[in-house]
């Protein structure tokens, strides 16, 4: 053979190579939509032995010919990874359509290659996007050798489950690897100078994850990584920026690397074993370019974890980039990052065809000289947030408040709110609420630190509590209702304004020992009656030392809901282990102290206690009331919570723990809490009291009820219309404490008496209304409000414990922990602890306005909540929050229950602005697929000038 046959047989050896890869999969019949400008290939994968070759069904791009693409002409490759929808279709149509708009000649299909992999799941089996064949032993319907996934577990680098043969051998991420190694090899693509690998929503969430623990390839070619707005990222370190209390499984993988194996994994098991630092570095010699939406403030978590890391997409970025933050030490080297900020909501395609996606995806380092933009979108938002800052623009800065108020106050940023409280002491809730008003009311009373939190909340204090997270200011955005031009916090973030730099409490503890006790664990309470019932004590002096010294002569003590103390010499039947987590509330009188929770106890023992004949005997707390005068018994708390005591005749409800925002009559200063009682019912205006200490505030409206553990609370019960004897509550007291408002289609699911027992469990029941016995029930699956105890019993089911409360006049909640079931006559602050709960519901009269009586005391009689007659057109009064929380009002023929401060996850159909809350619930009446809403509030920035 002569030399120049010899080179035409080379030549066309390497074309041949380069067709073989990302054609020369086996075909698969597949029904995948076809793509102008693109055809549906096969790529051929080879196993992680390599001795078998599998199929990877993708879409590559054609040239400006209609042809496919010639290797020696590509400058660039583009691996464009899909979303939830598995629609790499729609991905190739956008990239197509972002390419196009680029402004450089040079840059088309001719010089770039596009890939966008199909990671098909079992449910494309049913829609052609593999074949499968009924009948065959399970797992072997996939008969060919097409690679398909389990769920979205490719989006993490899980393995394959079909080929069956192949089964969790082949992970999404080795595709990623061979893709991008094959477009590295010089023989075959001499021209190419940069390969990216991208991703938008949940496509984005793989490409972080893949760029945290790929593997060094070692490629010529330099690899950037475009993260275009995921829902939440990997964390690389074993802390949160937020609680993790109510959330055990936040560090486990997807989120972080807990279980990692148990996924499962198999790629890059090594590099995990070796630990956080090692994942960490392997991130950070990256190139990754994040590309945030400005108005993509949406939320598609299916788990608690994301919410560790920030309320939003929004917040969970610049989180995230706080805590592990981008850096281009060398602008034209293989590992600048950038961070862009793009005005456009959670639209992949836009994202793709800004000047921003245009930039990364197409045009940095084109010609392989290193060249690359700037960030994108300025000013700039956080500190950390410029790693190659613009020098023509990186001097701008977002628009910040600079004023000082009373007090000397500035504004200090956003900072989240959750549970234990940021701010405990809430001064009032006003619909004229504004920073001037709240400033000027905390620095009158002594405090250095004012809070503002869902437009309307007031909150002053000293510090801020231990959880307190400062998080970027995009997270509060409600308008001050008494001045639209400020900004007035968030749902659960709290604009903060402080004299000088607000302090943070120190991480509050368990000591190991208290005197003579030690520490045992955290406790639920009790299935029937208390977990320590001997004796108790309440108020705001309750620490673990005082607790200790109280139940000197005990076995144990515990502390419950911050500002209870319980002694006993044996734990009451039911008392459970529970995470310790859980005892997440610091000590009324210490800070630095837990003293459990609602329904959790932090528990002591004295293991030198030995039981005397003095001890032996234990008394256990009476409640007691009185329908004509003042109690016989010392009215106090805990003791007579729930009871309804008689004063001047007229009744109140004790709520202990509760105090009711705002409506201040008057104060004044109170020998006891029956004489506080007494002086509210002389006052006409007076339908509740807080008592803290001896001062007695009397208040003439019923505000949000914010757990305070420093006060006794009584509300009056005032009577209802529709029987002359009976008396009246309201029971729709709201803690709305964010800035959304919910309102879910009552008949979603509902149940008969006679439905099965076992149907009916969390997490799958949860939100859905179960009518048992005639009562209709919610179901909010890890819910627990706080107090309001009547009994416990142990129960076989979660239908029996609803049975139970409806056999029970006073029951208007349970919650079931295990097999015990609480009722409770009371709905207090909702308490997340992973119980199943139930409320009753109240429902309004869809033809006029009525009286619907419901029990809510610890005694027979009764109290009523009315809500406004609805129509099948409108709703007689405005619906608001919290005013209307609890209420089921019927629009366009449908039934939905109010739930202010909730939000459900995920589920999205549809966005719209709307005037108020009725006319969101009516658009929901006329949609069909629709069976909730969520309304928030949104402040958007005037246009520029």
């Amino acid at each position: 053979m002569g030399v120049a046959a010899v080179l035409c047989a080379l030549v066309a050896l390497l074309l041949g190579l380069a067709q073989s890869q990302e054609y020369a999969g086996d075909l698969i019949s597949t029904t995948l939509p076809g793509v102008p400008g693109a055809e549906v290939a096969f790529w051929k994968i080879q196993d992680t032995k390599a001795k078998n070759n599998l199929t990877l069904i993708n879409y590559i791009n054609h040239g400006k010919d209609g042809k496919r693409l010639v290797p020696s002409n590509l400058k660039r490759a583009v691996i464009i990874v899909h979303g939830l929808n598995r629609d790499p279709g729609t991905y190739m149509a956008n990239m197509l359509s972002a390419l196009a708009q680029v402004d450089n000649k040079e840059i088309s299909t001719d010089s770039v290659a596009i890939v966008a992999p199909f990671f098909a799941n079992g449910d494309d089996k049913n829609n052609g996007g593999y074949p499968w064949i009924d009948g065959l032993p399970s797992g072997q319907g996939s008969y060919t050798s097409a690679l398909v996934w389990k769920g979205s577990q490719w989006s993490a680098g899980g393995n394959a489950q079909y080929p069956y043969k192949f089964k969790n051998t082949i992970s999404s991420y080795t595709c990623l690897d061979q893709i991008i190694q094959y477009f590295d090899n010089k023989s075959l693509f001499p021209n190419i100078n940069q390969i990216v690998v991208a991703g938008h929503s949940l496509g984005g969430q793989t490409v972080q994850r893949y760029a945290a623990i790929g593997k060094q390839l070692g490629t010529t070619t330099p690899v950037s990584y475009w993260v275009g707005n995921p829902n939440s990222y990997v964390w690389l370190s074993a802390d949160r920026p937020l609680s993790t209390a109510s959330c055990p499984s936040y560090d486990d993988y997807r989120e972080g690397y807990n279980a990692f194996v148990d996924y499962p994994m198999t790629y890059a098991t090594d590099l995990v074993a070796s630990g956080r630092s090692n994942i960490l570095a392997n991130f950070n010699s990256k190139a990754v370019n994040y590309a945030r939406g400005t108005l993509d403030l949406g939320d598609d978590s299916s788990s608690c974890a994301p919410g560790t890391t920030g309320a939003n997409r929004n917040e969970r970025f610049f989180n995230f980039i706080k805590a592990f933050p981008p850096s281009c030490p060398d602008p034209s080297g293989r590992n600048c990052d950038t961070v862009d900020f793009v005005v456009s909501g959670h639209d992949g395609g836009a994202m793709m065809a800004s000047k921003a996606g245009q930039a990364r995806l197409f045009k940095d380092n084109f010609s392989g000289n290193g060249s690359r933009a700037y960030d994108f979108g300025y000013p700039r938002q956080q500190l950390g947030d410029d790693p190659y800052p613009d020098p023509n623009l990186n001097s701008s800065s977002s628009a910040i408040n600079n004023n000082t108020y009373a007090g000397n106050m500035t504004y200090f940023g956003c900072w989240s709110d959750q549970s234990p409280r940021t701010i405990d002491y809430m001064a009032y809730q006003s619909d004229s609420n504004t920073i001037e008003k709240c400033t000027q009311t905390c620095a009158d009373k002594g405090y250095s630190i004012a809070g503002i939190e869902f437009g309307s909340q007031c909150f002053c204090g000293n510090a801020l509590g231990y959880a307190a997270t400062q998080v970027i200011d995009s997270s509060c955005q409600t308008p001050c209702p008494g001045n639209s031009s400020e900004i007035c916090g968030g749902g659960n973030r709290l604009s903060i304004f402080s004299n000088g730099q607000p302090v943070v409490n120190g991480q509050p503890g368990t000591p190991e020992t208290i005197g003579a006790f030690t520490y045992l664990n955290c406790y639920t309470e009790g299935s029937s009656g208390r977990a320590l019932g001997a004796k108790s004590t309440s108020g705001s002096f309750v620490d673990l030392d005082y607790c200790a010294n109280y139940c000197s002569g005990y076995k144990y003590f515990g502390t419950e809901y911050s500002s209870e103390c319980y002694c006993g010499n044996a734990l009451g039947t039911g008392a459970s282990v529970t995470l310790s987590g859980d005892c997440s509330m610091t000590c009324a009188d210490d800070a630095t102290q837990f003293c459990g929770a609602g329904n959790r106890l932090t528990v002591y023992q004295n293991y030198d206690f030995v039981a005397s004949s003095s001890s032996s005997t234990t008394s256990t707390a009476t409640r007691t009331s009185s329908s004509q005068g003042s109690s016989s018994t010392a009215v106090s708390c805990p003791g007579s919570d729930n009871t309804v005591i008689m004063s001047n005749g007229k009744n109140f409800t004790i709520e202990c723990g509760i105090d009711h925002a705002g409506g201040d009559l008057t104060a004044q200063g109170v020998g006891s809490f029956q004489e506080c009682i007494d002086v509210c019912a002389q006052n006409n205006n007076c339908v509740d009291v807080s008592l803290s200490g001896s001062a007695c505030y009397l208040k003439s409206s019923l505000g949000a009820a914010i757990p305070n553990g420093a006060v006794w609370g009584a509300k009056l019960m005032v009577a209802s219309s529709s029987s002359s004897t009976s008396t009246s509550s309201s029971s729709t007291d709201s803690t709305a404490t964010t800035t959304t408002s919910s309102a879910s289609v009552s008949s979603t699911s509902t149940a008969s008496a006679s439905a099965s027992p076992t149907a009916i469990n969390c997490p799958n029941a949860d939100g859905q209304t179960i009518t048992v016995n005639g009562t209709s029930f919610l179901i909010e699956c890890g819910i627990d409000h706080a107090g309001g105890d009547l009994s416990s019993l142990s129960v076989n089911s979660f239908y029996d414990c609803m049975q139970a409360c409806t056999k029970d006049a006073r029951c208007i909640d349970v919650s079931l922990s295990g097999s015990a079931c609480y009722l409770k006559g009371s709905l207090g602050a909702a308490v997340p602890n992973g119980v199943w709960g139930a409320k009753a519901i109240v429902s309004s009269n869809p033809s006029s306005s009525a009286s619907n009586t419901q029990s809510s005391s610890s005694t027979a009689q009764s109290s009523s909540t009315t809500t406004s007659a609805t129509s099948t057109s409108a709703v007689a009064t405005a619906l608001s929050c919290p005013a209307s929380d609890g209420q089921t009002v019927t629009i366009g023929g449908k039934s939905f229950l109010v739930e202010c401060g909730t939000d459900h996850y995920a589920g999205d159909l549809t966005s719209m602005s709307v005037s108020g809350f009725n006319e969101c619930i009516s658009n929901c009446a006329s949609n069909p697929s629709c069976v909730d809403v969520s309304l928030r509030f949104v402040l958007f920035p005037p246009p520029a000038d």
